[in-house]
């Protein structure tokens, strides 16, 4: 729904806020954000709206919905095509990459890098397949090396022991090679782990094309 009770896309809703029209609909979003008797799904796509316009709340909610990923209420609000599995947390990814042309004007370029590195955390156990591409521009790598790190050896950790239904090789290949343009020594040595683990055959080919 639009802020008028009509019917709207999601996707039109935010795309006028990023012409300045989240001004007057922002507070309006975070009441439905902060509600838990609001429907899920209403709420997931305030948070994805909150979040793309560079608001605090919704980066806040990223990090929070990030430290217990599978009591978010919302898990399930959105399902990708081709896999039929759960995408919530891919497209707060997105929100969260791509909502680096408002941050500058709303003042919270810290906050979009601790909702980042939240994301980048969890995506050795939680689904992201390419909408992990979302958080690896060369700005948060940087700031959140770390936490991508410390995300990628456990996840090739899990490849080796019990993999999960989705493509978690694919993750993880993709993580490595936005590393290594930022450490490349550490994105060798662990590429060859992940070759290792057999990771699939999507992984391998992010490596070979970009490593």
């Amino acid at each position: 729904m639009d802020f008028d009770g009509m019917a709207a896309d999601p996707d039109d809703v935010i795309s006028d806020g990023l012409d300045g029209g989240y001004r007057d609909r922002t507070e309006a979003l975070r009441e439905v954000l902060q509600d838990p008797d609001e429907d899920p799904a209403g709420r997931f796509l305030a948070c994805v709206a909150l979040t793309r316009w560079g608001d605090g709340n919704g980066y806040d909610a990223v990090v929070q919905a990030a430290g217990a990923p599978e009591s978010v209420p919302w898990r399930g609000a959105s399902y990708d095509r081709l896999h039929g599995q759960d995408d919530t947390f891919g497209v707060l990814a997105d929100a969260v990459g791509d909502s680096g042309d408002m941050v500058e004007e709303r003042g919270t370029a810290a906050d979009r890098v601790r909702a980042a590195e939240a994301l980048l955390s969890v995506a050795d156990h939680v689904q992201f397949d390419r909408h992990i591409s979302s958080l690896l521009r060369q700005d948060i790598v940087a700031a959140c090396l770390p936490a991508l790190q410390a995300a990628v050896t456990r996840g090739v950790a899990r490849l080796t022991e019990q993999p999960p239904s989705y493509d978690l090789g694919l993750q993880m290949a993709l993580m490595i090679s936005a590393a290594h343009r930022v450490d490349p020594s550490w994105a060798q040595d662990t590429a060859r782990r992940l070759v290792a683990a057999r990771p699939g055959e999507r992984a391998l080919k992010e490596l070979s094309e970009d490593m």
